[in-house]
């Protein structure tokens, strides 16, 4: 293992870590912390891994991994920058992890910044259901399409969809958006959606 950048690893607060050329893995504490967990969180490094023959090249994984006791899953996104000798020799890869930042084209275009999504209920306004048709309306689907999502009637999606009306006090999607913006609920993520393991995001 390369001394130096073990102890460039252990010198940060930032989870990461170095992986060297015979696939060794060393993390800081914070690193560890989050690898650690479970199994799930440990075959982070095994997909790396898997895809090692892109070595010269930077990689970046998205991994939702569970989170601590009574916590929800987190997705974290994993970036690994292959590391060379002066003989342009492959030495391995450092690699570090943050909280996978959200932004949607219109939130862009609107001049929104990514954020972190938030994945235990932002309040106690709504029931489960009414949280999970919420969420799907504010990615602009319809009460057909959610209800296809959801494996319910469209009638019951309409229902739940104004009761969320309702109890916000708004009467049309315009102004739910706001208010669901201004209350910081857009940023409410079902757990229930989160894609599992690792996935290569690029290359």
């Amino acid at each position: 293992m390369n001394i130096p950048i073990k102890q460039f690893c252990q010198s940060l607060t930032i989870p990461c870590g170095f992986t060297d050329a015979q696939s060794q893995d060393y993390t800081n504490a914070a690193m560890t912390d989050i690898l650690g967990m479970t199994v799930e969180s440990s075959q982070v490094l095994d997909v790396f891994h898997t895809h090692e023959n892109h070595k010269k090249l930077p990689l970046s994984l998205l991994s939702t991994l569970p989170g601590g006791y009574k916590e929800p899953p987190q997705p974290w996104r994993f970036d690994f920058f292959p590391r060379f000798d002066e003989k342009d020799v492959y030495e391995g890869a450092f690699f570090y992890a943050q909280p996978f930042l959200f932004l949607s084209l219109l939130e862009y275009i609107e001049g929104e910044l990514p954020y972190p999504v938030v994945l235990s209920q932002p309040n106690d306004m709504f029931t489960d259901r009414e949280w999970d048709v919420l969420f799907l309306s504010l990615q602009r689907l319809s009460c057909k399409e959610i209800a296809k999502w959801l494996d319910i009637a469209v009638k019951t999606a309409e229902v739940h969809l104004s009761n969320t009306y309702n109890k916000d006090d708004v009467h049309h999607a315009n102004q739910l958006r706001l208010f669901c913006r201004e209350k910081g609920i857009n940023r409410y993520l079902p757990p229930k959606f989160l894609p599992s393991g690792s996935h290569l995001i690029s290359v």
